[in-house]
């Protein structure tokens, strides 16, 4: 089952990037449209039909971080991204509304610089569940590369290869 949801995730998450380069055929825009159905009310089953407003769907990450408003810099964790935004796990969330930057350490080493600004945040007793969603700005096509990089290794990670390929 979870091997069927890597290889469905990774066919929605390489539509989700030609659609967002080149755009989609209409064959290729009705696939798209019945794997982000799927897919959001699979992963997402709180969340009711239609009432997602995120431009793509978020997967579960592990990728250190560190944010920065104005002054104030703070080492933190992503704990879910998607090809628009992530949800960035933090003591101190910075306030909804606010631009941020924030520097993504990747896997390999390097890392991945994006701006954006804070979408909502979670100010839970919970420190696991304490922080902030952020909205990127659009991103340079070879920095849009590197995260769809990293948003399909997070697909893996978390449902495994897809069918057909070694894990």
């Amino acid at each position: 089952m979870r091997r069927d949801v890597a290889t469905l995730f990774l066919q929605y998450a390489r539509l989700d990037c030609k659609r967002s380069v080149e755009g989609l055929s209409a064959a290729e825009e009705e696939t798209w449209e019945k794997l982000d159905r799927s897919l959001s009310s699979a992963l997402n089953p709180h969340v009711p039909p239609g009432a997602e407003r995120r431009r793509s769907i978020r997967v579960p990450a592990e990728l250190g971080c560190r944010w920065q408003l104005v002054a104030r810099e703070e080492d933190a964790q992503i704990t879910t991204l998607s090809r628009a935004g992530a949800f960035v796990r933090t003591g101190a969330p910075a306030p909804v509304g606010e631009r941020i930057a924030i520097r993504i350490a990747l896997p390999e080493g390097g890392v991945l610089e994006v701006a954006g600004s804070v979408a909502n945040h979670i100010l839970a007793p919970d420190p696991e569940r304490r922080g902030m969603g952020v909205r990127f700005d659009p991103l340079a096509p070879e920095a849009m590369k590197v995260l769809d990089d990293l948003y399909q290794r997070s697909i893996v990670r978390q449902f495994g290869p897809p069918d057909g390929e070694a894990a």
